[in-house]
């Protein structure tokens, strides 16, 4: 069905490590990340006992191999499009799915299917499937001051000259890791005013102190062992604690368990807000930089970012429906309609937006949406009001796949 690609972000090490025009922020981000390159600078953290069932869970939490449940899981679509002649999916994450086991799930999905536009989009790694690939980058938007994202498509054959691009792509994936352990170090070392938010929720020191615990016991795994330095770096996510939480403390008491994952769910919040998004790459960096391969440039789930539709950034076009921000599909298409004197006309997107975790772990803790989401469903596609809204400004599907890929080709 679709044919075999390496997966360029394997293993490359770009000629350089990153790129920006602002020589002093470059160095204060290589100094974040040299915690993530060697580990040598561990975290300031309070004495506990890790004992071998920690280990055991981490080792399973963190694992990229799929045992055999997993790949069948992997491979075994939910839900099936017999008579569908077109694919496009250009919005999914692979994660640590073998691509071979999502090429088999699409090919049961979409049997019938003649026409396929794919595209993987893993957040700030590089992937390849067959004729394409691409990424969902974290960029910084000084204009308004916040950090948004942007979809990345372009030809896998331009990825041998794209060193720079991947650079600037490991460096913030590398980067937006660090979020996992300034969120186990708050919890360990909480400041005043941290202390003060968790008072403000109701929260008990008993739940704080329990958070604090499992965080360091977690935090010793991290910096004790060769995850940083192997493919299991990108299982360091932000919901790795809350997992590793869940599993470990299956006996605990599960009000007192409940309060301590609320206590995590706050810090995060908080420790999101103070992530400093000025160190992640600019929006027209990362733009200039893909469009120097031929990529094309689409703004991902809008509603999380509305002043960026205002922006007068090179895009391609925006979603008008993602399954995270399904409630403003209408009034999307209606604003792309309106976007006037852009240096490329507006297409219309939809992402499916499928984590393929969810799909081989359906038992986690995860959203419930996320289990629903499958791989190239995008239903406002055939919805009477959708098709129609999107017929007004010029917009369907079959014009978004013909023209976008012809401007990437």
């Amino acid at each position: 069905m679709f044919p075999t690609s390496p997966h360029p972000s394997e293993g490359v090490r770009p000629n350089r490590a990153f790129r920006s025009p602002s020589e002093a922020r470059t160095l204060d981000a290589a100094n974040d990340i040299r915690r993530l390159d060697a580990a040598k600078e561990p975290l300031t953290i309070k004495p506990s006992v890790a004992s071998q069932a920690d280990q055991e869970i981490f080792d399973r939490l963190t694992s990229v191999e799929l045992s055999p449940d997993e790949k069948r899981l992997a491979a075994t679509p939910t839900v099936r499009a017999p008579g569908e002649r077109r694919l496009m999916a250009i919005h999914f994450h692979p994660e640590w799915v073998p691509m071979p086991l999502i090429e088999k799930r699409l090919s049961i999905s979409f049997p019938d299917a003649e026409d396929f536009f794919v595209v993987p989009t893993q957040h700030n790694q590089v992937m390849a499937l067959g004729e394409w690939a691409g990424v969902e980058a974290d960029v910084y938007a000084p204009e308004y001051g916040e950090k948004i994202q942007l979809l990345i498509h372009l030809k896998s054959a331009k990825l041998e000259k794209a060193a720079s691009f991947k650079g600037m792509m490991e460096r913030t994936f590398r980067y937006r890791a660090l979020q996992l352990l300034e969120i186990l170090e708050a919890l360990n070392n909480p400041d005043a005013a941290m202390a003060a938010e968790v008072k403000k929720a109701g929260l008990d020191s008993q739940a704080l102190s329990l958070a604090a615990g499992f965080s360091d016991r977690l935090g010793r795994l991290i910096e004790d062992g060769s995850v940083i330095a192997s493919p299991r770096a990108a299982m360091l996510k932000n919901r790795l604690l809350t997992d590793f939480m869940q599993e470990l403390g299956g006996g605990a008491d599960q009000a007192v368990l409940g309060k301590a994952l609320s206590v995590v769910k706050l810090v995060k919040s908080l420790v999101k807000k103070r992530f400093d998004p000025k160190r992640f790459h600019t929006a027209a960096e990362v733009i200039e930089e893909a469009r120097g391969l031929g990529a094309g440039v689409v703004i991902p789930h809008p509603p999380l970012f509305w002043p960026a539709l205002l922006d007068d950034l090179d895009i391609d076009g925006w979603e008008v429906w993602n399954s995270s921000t399904p409630k403003h599909t209408l009034f999307l298409i209606d604003c792309l309609g309106r976007a006037r004197g852009r240096k490329r006309p507006l297409l219309a997107f939809m992402g499916d937006d499928t984590h393929m975790s969810s799909k081989i772990r359906p038992d986690s803790q995860e959203d419930k949406s996320y289990r629903e989401r499958e791989i190239g469903f995008q239903p406002p596609w055939a919805d009477p009001k959708a098709v129609e809204a999107l017929k007004a400004i010029g917009q369907s599907r079959e014009r978004t796949m013909d023209e976008y890929r012809s401007r990437i080709a």
